[in-house]
């Protein structure tokens, strides 16, 4: 689990990440990043009621999206502010495998990688 520091967790740092980020994507998840001023990235991740209306079924896909973005964490370039939007998992349970790689290929597209 990444550390409360290197969270997104204010309402207004999300949407200045929506609204003046670089927005890069796949069929699952959007992601947009934004510099932000300080040494470190910020990460936060949003699964919207449209994925599921179950909180159970949100909230576990949250929990292996923070565990794949923890195991690349150190490969990305710090003062970034990223925002991870889920839109669809092929699967109830995504191979984390599977996840980190795809989440490693779309940060390079965005030159979020080190």
């Amino acid at each position: 689990m990444l550390p409360r520091e290197k969270r997104l967790v204010k309402g207004r740092d999300f949407e200045r990440a929506y609204q003046k980020g670089k927005k890069v994507g796949t069929q699952g998840f959007n992601i947009n990043i934004l510099p932000n001023r300080q040494q470190l990235t910020r990460v936060g991740i949003v699964v919207g009621k449209k994925f599921s209306k179950k909180a159970t079924d949100r909230n576990r896909i949250k929990r292996i999206f923070r565990e794949a973005v923890g195991a690349i964490y150190d490969s990305v370039r710090p003062g970034l502010d990223i925002v991870l939007f889920v839109k669809k998992v092929n699967s109830t349970e995504p191979k984390l495998e599977t996840l980190k790689n795809e989440l490693k290929k779309e940060l390079e597209r965005a030159g979020a990688i080190k």
